[in-house]
């Protein structure tokens, strides 16, 4: 948006001083006349493209503009766009989000990526996401008078760290692709909100994450489930600062680690993988009837993040998508790169997993008893 206002005063400016007066007031216009796209969605629906976009709120709150069309492709439905809407130059090098509906995250990922790579105007560290269902209902039907769905995908982003998910770029997307594993990027899905919102103009669909899509080199391969996501966030990242529920306690993450090592044979043969997790945490909020002991809740904390972390290598195993990057925790050195690393996708969902959580839960709530 800093960019656009720049460029509004400054225009003017340059062309007074080019000598371009005659062409001032119409240049100026066409300025004015730039509706910024804010959140672009793609369905597939047979052999059609469906694209729909949403400008976010204008000045004073007013309405977003909301549009969708089915086209042969991503430039047949711009030009289709910008022919329904003649009193405006929709401009998209603001997009932050892009969403994709389920089928054409299965279909057209990888031809997604490229067209953006090359398009002169979307950007690669734009937010992707995988929408269940259809990106049209989440782009028209999250979209109201009072709110729109680029407002719903901001307010995700900001408390994303806090409950365990990450957006991700197109950018972070396609390189993880590009190294021959896999990639994650957020699933969300659209959900009423009738029963919680009670004003009229409020009560268009909430967006909600649902952990984590799956995706490869040809496509979505599948979903984790919101624990199976917290396994795969704790495995691949820093997890400092989530707030996890482990038998009806809320725990915050003050520290916590994650060691993946292969396991060999002594020829040098993969035989099986080792996943050992340390994890410290605090005490939020405490549930008359949960794990009560210090015992108890450190039992239960080892246990619960244990069936989350074998969740998310349960997934990688059985869609031999490597998100969690087992390839380059296994095959460490240069030899085992050389003798397995072409086989790697085939070895890898057989081998055995070894899951160890040390879980650990502070001792500062028992002062408040």
């Amino acid at each position: 948006m800093r960019r656009f206002t720049t460029l509004l005063y400054v225009l003017p400016v340059l062309l007074t001083l080019s000598g371009c007066n005659a062409s001032l007031a119409s240049d100026r216009h066409d300025v004015e006349r730039l509706l910024l796209i804010q959140t672009m969605g793609l369905d597939r629906e047979e052999d059609q493209l469906v694209m729909s976009v949403s400008s976010g709120l204008g000045p004073d709150d007013a309405p977003a503009l909301v549009m969708s069309t089915p086209a042969f492709g991503i430039e047949d439905a711009i030009a289709k766009l910008q022919n329904y809407s003649p009193e405006n130059q929709l401009f998209y090098a603001h997009v932050q989000y892009l969403l994709l509906g389920e089928e054409a995250a299965r279909q057209d990922l990888t031809n997604v990526i490229a067209w953006v790579d090359r398009s002169p105007t979307l950007r690669m560290d734009t937010d992707l996401l995988v929408v269940r269902g259809t990106a049209e209902d989440a782009v028209v039907n999250a979209s109201e008078q009072s709110t729109d769905i680029t407002q719903r995908l901001a307010s995700l982003d900001r408390q994303s760290r806090s409950v365990g998910w990450t957006i991700y770029t197109l950018r972070e997307a396609a390189a993880a692709l590009a190294e021959g594993g896999g990639a994650l990027c957020l699933a969300v899905r659209t959900v009423p909100t009738d029963e919680t919102i009670f004003t009229d103009e409020m009560r268009s669909d909430a967006v909600i994450p649902t952990g984590y899509a799956i995706l490869s080199g040809s496509g979505l391969a599948g979903f984790l489930s919101p624990e199976e996501s917290l396994g795969a966030e704790l495995l691949t990242g820093d997890p400092t600062g989530l707030l996890i529920t482990v038998d009806g306690n809320t725990l915050e993450v003050l520290e916590g680690t994650a060691e993946l090592e292969g396991e060999y044979a002594p020829d040098g043969t993969p035989t099986g993988i080792a996943v050992r997790c340390t994890l410290r945490t605090g005490v939020l909020e405490k549930t008359p009837g949960g794990a009560g002991s210090p015992e108890e809740m450190d039992a239960a904390l080892s246990e619960t993040v244990g069936q989350w972390v074998s969740g998310a290598l349960e997934q990688a195993r059985n869609t031999r998508c490597d998100f969690l990057g087992l390839k380059k925790a296994v095959l460490t050195s240069s030899r085992a790169m050389a003798s397995w690393g072409e086989d790697w996708t085939e070895l890898f969902p057989e081998l055995p997993v070894r899951v160890t959580v040390d879980g650990i839960v502070d001792r500062s709530y028992d002062s408040a008893e």
